[in-house]
């Protein structure tokens, strides 16, 4: 291990469950269709998880090399065991010095909490790191102590006297104190400062997360950031109406927040209908609306609905296949692979399904057919089928 060791008191455990579970939707899809759409973290989750695993590790070098080149949960932790440990000349290396105007309004806050000079100074800098990495609990714990100690107005009084343009932190924090004290006059006004690039995203996000609706509107906040809090507040209706007024205006991508939104509510029919208005690019490789729709018919007893969406918005053969066996219609499935194998230009897709028309063939019971096609076609067949005759209890 480093030198610098990692203790039981390093640091709270932030281990947590690796996500939330599957969507249930009421019905019983006839395929797996975890294979396309698997439960993924957010980008927030992995950065946990990887920072957890270097603390868990003792691989502290490590650490170190995230937090120097910008990764901002790194850069918290690793200001939390520089802080345990004493180092402080090392945590202090940690906190951007442009951020100098909010480091002495935490010195003023803390220093009635903290017993010590160096006590103090490590307390302002880890809270400092934090809040410049975006935390959202040191900014609530912080907002929490400046009105303990009646001292919110004053905060304010000294944040809007030094409007430094990069001090992101000290600004958001702003932005918070002003909406505690419902200064929303304020805030509207900071959300068009010319000298600060991010101000009308971050007050749009900062009423998006509190779920300030009216503020949104008034903002002009784009149709997803609306809709995303609408849904937030339960007030599912008036998301989708915002998100076809987006469609209606013609606006990029609205036609796929739109289904994305209606599929998450389980409302296959609106969703099919939102397809189908769509224009349909059978060359668009980016958009997974189609399928998005195709799995909750699926999911919803609906196979034959999701079949003729993917014949007709597809190409997505791999899941076509799979819903046609599943269906019993193997061979079907068989011949769907085939054409996509010959209208294929690149070899790592014709292999892709090549290895999915292998496992179908197994999975229905055609090894014959296959050590056919081991014999006369594409290399992925002779390694799936070895692969399944070694199987335990199989004679290759």
């Amino acid at each position: 291990m480093s030198e610098l060791q990692v203790g039981e008191g390093g640091g709270p455990d932030r281990r947590a469950a690796t996500g939330p579970a599957g969507r249930k939707r009421g019905g019983q899809a006839s395929i797996d269709w975890g294979r396309w759409f698997p439960e993924r973290p957010g980008y927030a989750e992995y950065a946990r998880r990887y920072v957890q695993e270097l603390l868990d590790e003792g691989r502290i070098e490590e650490l170190r090399s995230a937090a120097l080149t910008g990764t901002a949960l790194a850069r918290a932790r690793l200001a939390e065991i520089y802080a345990a440990q004493g180092r402080i000349e090392e945590l202090r290396s940690l906190v951007h010095t442009e951020d100098a105007p909010l480091a002495l309004l935490l010195t003023g806050t803390l220093a009635d909490t903290t017993a010590g000079q160096d006590g103090l100074e490590a307390a302002v800098a880890v809270t400092q790191v934090r809040l410049e990495t975006g935390e959202k609990d040191a900014l609530d714990q912080l907002i929490k102590l400046l009105r303990a100690q009646d001292r919110v107005e004053e905060a304010i009084t000294f944040l809007q006297a030094h409007p430094e343009e990069n001090d992101y932190a000290g600004w958001h924090l702003l932005v918070h104190l002003l909406l505690v004290q419902g200064r929303i006059e304020d805030v509207r006004t900071m959300a068009g400062d010319s000298r600060r690039p991010y101000a009308r995203a971050l007050v749009t996000g900062v009423f998006a997360e509190q779920g300030r609706i009216e503020e949104l509107r008034a903002l002009s906040a784009h149709g997803y950031v609306l809709s995303h809090a609408l849904v937030g507040q339960g007030r599912v209706d008036e998301a989708i109406a915002v998100m076809q007024e987006c469609v209606d205006a013609n606006e990029k991508h609205a036609h796929d927040f739109l289904i994305k939104l209606l599929v998450g509510q389980g409302r296959a029919d609106q969703a099919l209908t939102a397809l189908e208005s769509r224009p349909h690019n059978p060359y668009e490789s980016t958009s997974t609306a189609s399928l998005e729709v195709a799995r909750l018919l699926d999911e919803q007893g609906r196979a034959e609905d999701a079949i003729r969406i993917l014949r007709t918005r597809g190409p997505a053969p791999e899941q076509l296949a799979a819903l046609l066996a599943g269906q019993g219609r193997t061979d079907e499935a068989i011949k769907v692979l085939d054409r996509a194998m010959a209208d294929a230009k690149h070899s790592s897709v014709i292999q892709k399904l090549a290895e999915a028309q292998a496992d179908l063939l197994i999975e229905h019971g055609r090894t014959d057919e296959l050590r056919t096609r081991a014999e006369t076609g594409h290399r992925a067949y002779g390694v799936r089928l070895a692969a399944y005759l070694a199987e335990p209890g199989r004679t290759a």
